[in-house]
């Protein structure tokens, strides 16, 4: 077939509606599920294993121990620029030279 009429023939079809755009939509999966879980599971073992010492604290230690990993693992991923990480981490990039400092600091 000549791309003449290959381009006459995709001119005819029709263009999908509203409604069966929506219904071709893929689902996309959760994919925070996989992080939840893991820290899910994290706190239970450290909350299992803990043996009869009082657990106090628990929420700024577990912020604590997940933003360092977390910024790191982000600058990574954007090989050190620090504008895209600030973008990805949903914070502004004089926030994430803060938190660096403040976690270089500890």
């Amino acid at each position: 077939m000549s791309s003449a009429l290959a381009a006459k023939a995709t001119d005819l079809e029709p263009e999908p509606d509203s409604d069966a755009r929506q219904s071709l939509t893929v689902p996309q999966p959760n994919h925070t599920e996989p992080l939840r879980n893991c820290v899910r599971s994290a706190l239970r073992f450290y909350l299992t294993n803990m043996g009869g010492h009082d657990v106090t604290g628990l929420y700024r230690m577990v912020l604590d121990e997940v933003e360092r990993p977390m910024i790191e693992t982000v600058l990574e991923h954007t090989n050190g620029n620090q504008s895209q990480a600030a973008q990805i981490l949903g914070i502004s990039r004089s926030t994430l030279r803060k938190k660096l400092k403040s976690t270089d600091d500890r």
